[in-house]
């Protein structure tokens, strides 16, 4: 396993003003004609962690961030480096990774590079394999029925797919994911990407009927192309993370079972 630990933020905006005084100094920065990854990184404010990903919702009211820290990092350690980052402007929510689908390809280099682009106008493509990107963030209040409803999710790719990209036809049509994050404790997030048309209320009704009352299921849209990185997630690669997931879990009961749990999971390091 890589010697590391990652961490999932939810910036949720509480000066916008300062909020935006804030990322545009970074814009000066890192928009220097001279700016390089390796310069970009050596800042003193990042404390030698590393983002892979950050993702504004469309209403810019919430950024999400992804982090990679070192191992052994507890989430209070995080807690207050982030809130220091993020210079107050910010409600830092913040939340341990267990586990991940999709983020083999999510790095410092490619986060840093989108980074200086967009500061120098050179915007980012964001997400590539579709128009639209939503985040649910599922507040798990019933955790036997839910780690079944994972289960029965692992025995359908088991008995039904026989490639990683079969491991998208478990979806409603148009819906695949791309990005899977297991907390510790009773979260998890889901990224779904969906075709033009699909709206917040054609989501939020989707997840509510999959969970069954299971979790309480926040959804946001999400602004792929004024995130960064974003083009690094890729409906293929959580395909491959899902299918290795799926072979590596034990069931303990049927997966009709309420009792149906996941005793072996393949961690952070098989998405790497």
């Amino acid at each position: 396993m890589e010697n590391c630990t990652y961490f999932f933020v939810e910036h949720v905006v509480t000066d916008k003003q300062g909020w935006d005084k804030w990322r545009n100094s970074w814009q000066d920065i890192f928009g220097a004609e001279d700016m390089t990854v390796d310069k970009a990184r050596s800042y003193p404010e990042w404390e030698g962690n590393e983002c892979v990903l950050a993702i504004p919702t469309s209403d810019d009211k919430m950024t999400i961030c992804l982090w990679k820290m070192r191992s052994g990092t507890s989430k209070d350690e995080f807690q207050a480096f982030i809130d220091r980052f993020a210079c107050g402007y910010a409600n830092n929510k913040v939340f341990q990774v267990e586990q991940a689908l999709g983020i083999r390809k999510l790095d410092a280099r490619g986060y840093f590079s989108d980074l200086i682009n967009a500061a120098q106008g050179r915007h980012s493509p964001g997400y590539l394999d579709a128009p639209k990107v939503w985040l649910t963030h599922h507040c798990i209040l019933d955790r036997e029925g839910f780690s079944a409803l994972n289960a029965s999710i692992a025995d359908k790719i088991n008995k039904t797919c026989t490639t990683p990209s079969d491991c998208q036809t478990i979806f409603p049509a148009g819906h695949k994911c791309c990005l899977t994050l297991f907390f510790t404790g009773n979260d998890m997030v889901c990224f779904e990407s969906t075709p033009e048309g699909v709206t917040y209320d054609d989501v939020k009704k989707a997840e509510d009927e999959f969970t069954r009352g299971m979790s309480r299921n926040y959804v946001y849209e999400m602004d792929t192309a004024k995130g960064l990185n974003a083009f690094h997630l890729s409906e293929d690669n959580w395909s491959q993370d899902a299918m290795t997931w799926a072979n590596a879990t034990v069931k303990t009961a049927p997966v009709d079972s309420t009792t149906a749990t996941m005793t072996t999971s393949i961690g952070i390091e098989a998405s790497q």
